[in-house]
């Protein structure tokens, strides 16, 4: 009944109802789930889509034809097909999409083709880390909620579909791409909530991952006769048993220690004195996106210890952010009393982007600034500090800055480059 909860969630607040699959979902459910839901859209809403359209290999009749003997003699004859062309693609259509695939062909394509490549792909977008880390770190995670993110998306057109009758070949057509546009929407909730990265990555990730799951139908299509053979399954459990065992444990193991931690920092905030399980809880959820939850915690911390430091850092940064520019400073000043060099000087960044925000130059220019001279490469940093001489009159120097800050993003690593881009884009328009 609680996946059930969940996969209902996903209409309404999909962000947290991926955040809470993380952590209470199924996998097993989510499968069975997919499996039951393409059964029945492949029955409603595909077939009559081939019924109407010439998406998939056309049907021959056999005729019998009599020779000038009078003895029957079969002969080809030309297809009769009355089916009307695909809307825009046309014929190109059966190379993009299969309508004609097995119930299950869905599940073996999302699991095997389309969640490793969006995996790779937005790891190489948001820059994550190593492909194959992220891979085998969050596969299990991803593919959990992906899987509800599918079921949510085809249900109810396979539901309604399954209820007409007598209707245009057009309004089931209607009812797979909107199918399809919706599974891409909720994959991007899907992303963020557990990666925790921003639109532009998730976005451009979705635009192209579902090459992989068309690609998936195709491959299936000719290795599925070969798929229950007895024997390739023999050798597979003998050659490869040992190795498949251990991976897909891993993928499993990996979730599991997440969803561990997270119920045992909820079991330790049960003592009114641990203001760090509160920030870890709080660090959770910003990750996930889950601001309000991470605002909840991270005020909590506080209440137990002023003077956390970490908790003091992030309540400044979503005060700035809420343009409360005067909590903001206050949470800031907690911090640089402890630590004036605080996640590697930054806080001194942050210090003068709020004061630059509330117009008080001054201050700001002396925050930057010894933010500058410690990091006189960081692309953010220099960028605030040219929009600061910009916003004083002092051009020349404003320009300067976006210059470094352009040269900066240029000679970043790799890795990161994606990330700082957005900077150097900025500092272009103000040159």
């Amino acid at each position: 009944m609680e996946n059930l909860k969940l996969l209902f969630q996903i209409y309404f607040r999909p962000a947290s109802a991926f955040s809470e699959i993380m952590d209470q979902g199924s996998w097993l459910f989510a499968a069975i789930a997919v499996l039951l839901v393409s059964f029945a859209f492949q029955y409603s809403v595909n077939s009559s889509i081939m019924k109407s359209y010439e998406v998939s290999q056309p049907t021959y009749y056999q005729l019998d034809e009599y020779n000038v003997d009078g003895d029957i003699a079969p002969v080809s004859n030309p297809t009769i097909d009355d089916r009307a062309d695909f809307p825009v693609l046309g014929k190109s259509i059966q190379w993009l999409f299969r309508f004609d695939s097995s119930f299950f062909t869905p599940l073996i394509s999302l699991s095997v083709f389309y969640f490793p490549a969006t995996i790779i792909l937005l790891a190489l977008f948001g820059s994550l880390g190593t492909p194959g880390t992220v891979l085998r770190r969050d596969y299990a995670t991803l593919s959990t909620c992906s899987l509800m993110a599918w079921v949510a998306a085809h249900l109810p057109f396979a539901v309604v579909a399954f209820l007409l009758k007598n209707v245009s070949g057009s309004v089931y057509l209607g009812f797979w791409l909107a199918s399809g546009l919706i599974f891409g929407g909720l994959m991007i909730f899907v992303l963020r909530t557990v990666f925790g990265v921003e639109y532009g990555p998730a976005i451009l990730t979705i635009a192209i991952s579902w090459i992989f799951y068309s690609l998936g139908g195709y491959v299936f299509q000719f290795i599925s006769p070969w798929l229950f053979s007895p024997f390739l399954l023999f050798f597979a459990i003998i050659y490869l048993g040992g190795y498949l065992g251990s991976e897909v444990r891993g993928l499993g193991n990996s979730m599991r220690q997440k969803r561990n931690l997270k119920r045992f920092l909820e079991n330790a905030t049960i003592n009114p004195n641990d203001a760090d399980a509160h920030l870890q809880l709080g660090l959770i959820y910003q990750k996930r996106r889950q601001h309000e939850k991470a605002l909840e915690h991270f005020t909590k911390a506080v209440e137990i210890d002023g003077e956390e430091i970490d908790a003091n850092y992030e309540l400044g940064k979503i005060a700035r952010t809420n343009k409360d520019l005067q909590k903001a400073i206050e949470h800031f000043s907690v911090v640089v009393e402890q630590d004036e060099t605080y996640s590697s000087n930054e806080v001194w960044r942050e210090i003068g982007a709020t004061y630059l925000e509330a117009e008080m130059f001054n201050e700001a220019q002396e925050a930057l600034e010894r933010f500058e001279l410690k990091r006189p490469f960081d692309a953010e940093g220099l960028y605030y500090l040219g929009t600061l001489h910009k916003k004083k009159g002092e051009s020349e120097k404003a320009r300067e800055m976006f210059e470094r800050v352009i040269e900066a993003v240029k000679t970043a690593a790799y890795y990161r480059r994606s990330e700082l881009q957005k900077w150097a884009r900025m500092a272009k328009k103000e040159i």
